[in-house]
């Protein structure tokens, strides 16, 4: 497994990787974040390719993306983290936040913590996230939804 920048050649293994519907209420597909990473330098949409396949994807935000959650200014949120459906199942999650930090460092040497958030009714990600040592910092309201913040410092 390895994750890596998006570039505009990966939009084809963007168009087909698939989300079931009653995960759309949690995070949005990678074609809409990489809509909303055009003209914003502060997002960084990230794949996680396995045999060639993009298995995952998530857009790592800067600055103002960040900015609501935290007040540290060398902090990176971790957002619309998704597994494609096709590729559930095979602890591809666990994987990926696993590595997260590492990837961070490695990628934004100047960060030093992750935020994240996630819906309350999201049992399965919340138990995911405290098994990797993140911690809820507060709760919040993300598009008309509750959800926690959560953190974790590199």
């Amino acid at each position: 497994m390895e994750i890596r920048p998006y570039s505009i050649q990966d939009y084809p293994l963007l168009d087909v990787f698939e989300i079931l519907p009653e995960d759309r209420k949690f995070t949005r597909t990678p074609i809409h974040n990489i809509d909303l990473a055009k003209g914003d330098d502060e997002r960084h949409p990230t794949l996680v390719m396995r045999d060639n396949q993009c298995v995952g994807f998530f857009t790592l935000h800067e600055g103002q993306g960040v900015k609501s959650y935290s007040d540290n200014n060398k902090a990176i949120f971790f957002r619309s983290f998704s597994v494609d459906a096709r590729y559930r199942g095979q602890g591809l999650g666990k994987a990926v936040i696993q590595q997260l930090p590492s990837y961070i460092k490695s990628t934004f040497p100047y960060i030093n913590e992750i935020i994240l958030t996630v819906n309350t009714d999201n049992d399965k990600a919340i138990g995911l996230y405290k098994q990797a040592q993140y911690s809820i910092t507060g709760d919040a309201i993300l598009e008309g939804r509750p959800v926690y913040v959560m953190n974790f410092k590199i």
